[in-house]
């Protein structure tokens, strides 16, 4: 197949019709939901793009109606899934064999998701917290406030997502280190760190950790993978969607040790988990 109908058959809104056409050719009552957790500038989207334009994967990113709220940022559902029978209820609607759905907010009820569900699958990617901090200080910049929002986590708000489900040593090192955050680096580090804590809290036999790194580098076998996990043989030719973007960059401030050393622990911890997933 040439370049220009490959573009063509992997935009997004042809494979909206696509899959729109494909389910009612070939409607399914039994859909398996997959769901994308993690930390947010992750690779969560590209991880998205890399499965989910096949027509038999209904794609639904953070925020797609109808699966999310979609209240004002105020809403402390802002962007959070909707309760889980309506999710059953639209997924059964759509008759596609598989609904893909990147619930971030909601990282902290992995576990019960997948338990709830019970043929579904999750994947937990992540990605070295000196890329992931980058990617937030350059995609977020005069978007928001870092400090402000990070608030909810130092106060461990548990009525905010980010803070919701965070294990007790997790919480105790915030406690005793939230004086680090005092600058938008630093803030995002705490941030990464909690955000993956919540994996170990989250374990599953129906979760993949997936390397941000091994998506990029290595596609066909991170392909290959994904289409054991998630039951369906993907297209070979879906492994041209990663594109490498590391950033090398210095970051503006540095780390504090006590908060990089958290963060190294914990991103080994996370490449542990992944080498069982996908060998080196």
């Amino acid at each position: 197949m040439n370049t220009l109908l490959w573009r063509i058959l992997s935009s997004y809104k042809v494979n909206k019709l696509r899959t729109q056409l494909h389910a009612m050719l070939h409607p399914c009552i039994d859909p398996r939901f997959v769901f994308i957790f993690g930390c947010q500038r992750s690779g969560t989207t590209m991880l998205r793009n890399f499965i989910g334009f096949d027509p038999r994967i209904s794609d639904h990113g953070e925020g797609d109606p109808p699966y999310f709220w979609q209240q004002e940022t105020t809403d402390p559902r802002y962007l959070r899934v909707v309760p889980d029978d309506e999710i059953r209820h639209l997924a059964l609607a759509q008759k596609s064999p598989i609904v893909l759905i990147k619930p971030l907010h909601d990282s902290q009820r992995a576990a019960e998701m997948l338990t709830r569900f019970p043929d579904s699958r999750g994947i937990w990617i992540f990605r070295h917290y000196n890329e992931v901090i980058l990617s937030h200080l350059t995609y977020y910049k005069h978007r928001y406030e870092p400090l402000a929002y990070v608030k909810d986590l130092l106060d461990l708000n548990e009525l905010s997502w980010k803070a919701e489900g965070l294990c007790e040593e997790m919480r105790d090192f915030i406690s005793r280190h939230r004086h680090l955050a005092v600058t938008p680096t630093s803030a995002f580090a705490l941030f990464w760190l909690a955000r993956n804590s919540l994996l170990f809290k989250n374990e599953h036999e129906h979760m993949l950790t997936l390397n941000y790194k091994d998506l990029v580098e290595r596609p066909l076998e991170a392909l290959g993978k994904l289409s054991q996990h998630i039951g369906l043989e993907l297209d070979d030719r879906y492994a041209l969607f990663p594109q490498q973007r590391t950033r090398t960059q210095m970051l503006p401030e540095e780390i504090p040790e006590v908060l990089r050393l958290a963060c190294e622990e914990m991103f080994q911890r996370l490449l542990s988990r992944a080498a069982v997933h996908l060998p080196i």
